[in-house]
């Protein structure tokens, strides 16, 4: 059921079971989005003012999402950044993929935006970072004209996911620990809720971005700034190989309420707090 919540704006009206979809609140459409505007108008500003261009329509979407649904997946640093690099990079193969392939106009255009979503919800979901509006960052390539050349255009969108995760990073933290812990039962590290290497990454990132920012006084950050950014990212695309599980087998049936049993017949883990 909808809930609709005229309460005024205070820490309870920001907790994870109201401040979301399925949510109309007072809060909500102030914070959300006052929050969703000012990332898109800030980014568009310090965009323009270092000279690194970006693509603006799948970074609204964006900023709608971490100012509006901060509690969501899709919304943590990782998911953010990384999510519009690979995008980028399977938008991008689409396109020379085509134009080599097929010289009908009006059958390119098709396969370009259908084989661009495609390479990009395989690489999204290949390192887990699955960020919906980066989507529309592999689809744009196909039908408008680019702010950056190609082959540098990828870490130009991290560079502007980068900034917009800081923008959301300064806002939501305002009212609530931002990004939450993915796992309710461990601790945020440096309270920021991430794993070490993604912690790691987004260090480098954000060193990256603001060498890359510097491009309108010297040519030789920005360039650094990018090898850099390379670095970050890869730290982001390696952590689900690094952190997570390979299952072998087929999981066994739990009955509800019981812990998972893995699939090799192991010792279960103990319930939360047994």
């Amino acid at each position: 059921m909808i809930q609709i919540r005229l309460k005024p704006p205070c820490r309870r009206e920001f907790r994870q079971d109201v401040y979301g979809p399925g949510v109309i609140s007072l809060s909500r459409l102030i914070w959300g989005s006052a929050g969703a505007g000012l990332f898109l108008f800030l980014a568009a500003l310090v965009s323009e003012a270092c000279g690194v261009g970006v693509l603006y329509p799948p970074l609204a979407a964006t900023c709608f999402i971490s100012a509006a649904c901060a509690y969501l997946r899709v919304a943590r640093p990782r998911q953010v950044i990384a999510g519009h690099f690979v995008s980028t990079v399977g938008g991008l193969v689409a396109v020379f993929a085509v134009n080599w392939a097929v010289s009908d106009p009006a059958l390119a255009l098709p396969l370009k935006l259908g084989l661009a979503v495609a390479l990009a919800a395989a690489l999204m979901q290949v390192f887990d970072a699955d960020h919906p509006p980066a989507a529309a960052t592999a689809a744009i390539p196909a039908i408008l004209p680019l702010p950056a050349d190609t082959l540098v255009l990828p870490v130009h969108m991290a560079w502007g996911a980068v900034m917009v995760v800081g923008f959301s990073l300064a806002w939501n933290r305002v009212w609530f620990e931002f990004p939450a812990p993915e796992d309710g039962t461990c601790a945020s590290r440096r309270r920021f809720g991430l794993e070490r290497i993604e912690l790691a990454g987004l260090v480098l990132c954000a060193a990256a971005f603001a060498l890359m920012a510097l491009r309108p006084v010297s040519e030789g950050c920005y360039l650094a700034g990018m090898w850099v950014m390379l670095a970050g990212v890869a730290a982001f695309l390696a952590q689900p190989f690094v952190t997570g599980m390979v299952i072998g087998g087929e999981a066994r049936e739990c009955p509800p309420g019981l812990p998972h049993l893995p699939p090799s017949g192991g010792k279960r883990d103990d319930p939360p707090g047994g």
